[in-house]
């Protein structure tokens, strides 16, 4: 295999060779200085430390989590330190790293991701697609920030029968294409926050090609009047809580309902939203509680077009977001320790980093997958 040694021009400053070589088709160098100059971020005057490069430590961050902000800088320029022609160049110090990033602020890497973070998957790959739709699941967490009054004040903390919470918490809500795990839309919000108000922000990125599932806790006649809109489908899990109004019963066993909107606690007769209700049990005590009955809800009505069992086993499918949310807590991120930054523009900033890192592993993993199956 040929290869060649990376040539760097003389008058080339260290800040701005600066990259991690395996992500740059996923976040080209042109995308990063797009995403800065939308953020009127350009740098006026020369520096040590250039905006280009203090968002490719954050996301580096999230690659050595066990590491502090200047052992990641390290591991950065390890190997253009090797090429660099000048050996003599200084390394900055904690506080210049910290400072700077700081001063960048969070909006580049908000930018970024949502020019960059876009669904993956293609027709041939396992399990995407359904009827023709892309799986798209939305769910919510928490994290944890650390313990400062600045995050207090902004994040608050959740608060039980035993006082409040030992660190402030925020409430994260994703947007995941099931078939590949890339998050391709997230928000954050102080703690206390419903998880439905980020549901309701998710739904900007719906495309008509998109079947979105979510939990019961997402359930509401404005969810499904905003994805309808946007001309995608729903598949939801139904509430034992709710008493939908049944009109037509299917030769498949699943129901026709309507759905409407709530005006001070009760609901409006008129109008409402048509879908279907399945009903079912689990057989299988591994799996749950095989006595309750489960309901889910979709907009695809015909039964002959869009079997029942097919859509309770996609349903199913919307567990791959939790399994997401695990990459992201336990595996990229240490879950035992809260984020690193003290201030609320940094765990934002933060938390974008993250979610560009995850996004660039994913994408690495797919295109692998691709490359296998086409050989």
């Amino acid at each position: 295999m040929r290869f060649s040694l990376r040539s760097i021009p003389t008058d080339t400053r260290l800040p701005d060779a600066l990259t991690v070589d395996l992500f740059t088709h996923v976040l080209p160098p042109t995308s990063v200085m797009q995403a800065l100059t939308h953020a009127s971020r350009r740098q006026q005057r020369v520096r040590k430390l250039s905006h280009a490069s203090m968002i490719w430590l954050v996301v580096a961050m999230h690659l050595w989590s066990h590491l502090s902000i200047e052992h990641v800088f390290q591991k950065l320029i390890r190997g253009l330190r090797f090429i660099w022609p000048d050996s003599t160049f200084p390394l900055p110090s904690r506080s210049a790293l910290c400072y700077r990033r700081y001063q960048l602020g969070a909006r580049p890497f908000v930018t970024l991701f949502h020019q960059c973070c876009v669904p993956l998957a293609t027709p041939a790959t396992p399990d995407a697609f359904l009827f023709g739709y892309r799986l798209m699941a939305i769910d919510s967490t928490t994290e944890i920030v650390p313990d400062t009054p600045r995050n207090e004040a902004v994040f608050g903390r959740m608060r039980g029968s035993r006082g409040a919470s030992a660190f402030p918490q925020l409430r994260a809500v994703y947007l995941v294409e099931c078939g590949t795990h890339a998050i391709v839309d997230a928000g954050f919000w102080p703690c206390l926050t419903h998880e439905r108000v980020g549901g309701y922000r998710m739904l900007r990125k719906l495309q008509p090609n998109m079947l979105l599932m979510w939990d019961r806790g997402f359930h509401s006649y404005r969810m499904f009047a905003q994805a309808q809109a946007r001309g995608a489908q729903v598949l939801a899990r139904l509430s034992l809580s709710v008493r939908p109004q049944i009109y037509e019963t299917l030769a498949d066993g699943s129901a026709l309902i309507t759905i409407t909107p709530v005006n001070h606690g009760r609901p409006v007769r008129e109008g409402g939203i048509q879908l279907r209700m399945i009903s079912y049990r689990l057989t299988d005590p591994a799996l749950g509680d095989t006595t309750t009955m489960h309901r889910v809800v979709t907009s695809l009505l015909d039964p002959s077009r869009y079997p029942a069992a097919d859509l309770v086993c996609a349903y199913h499918e919307r567990w791959e977001i939790a399994l997401v949310i695990d990459e992201l807590d336990t595996h990229q991120r240490i879950a035992r320790q809260p984020l690193r930054s003290q201030q609320p523009v940094g765990v934002i900033q933060e938390l974008y980093g993250l979610l560009l890192a995850h996004y660039c592993i994913r994408t690495v993993i797919h295109d692998a997958a691709r490359t296998r199956t086409l050989d």
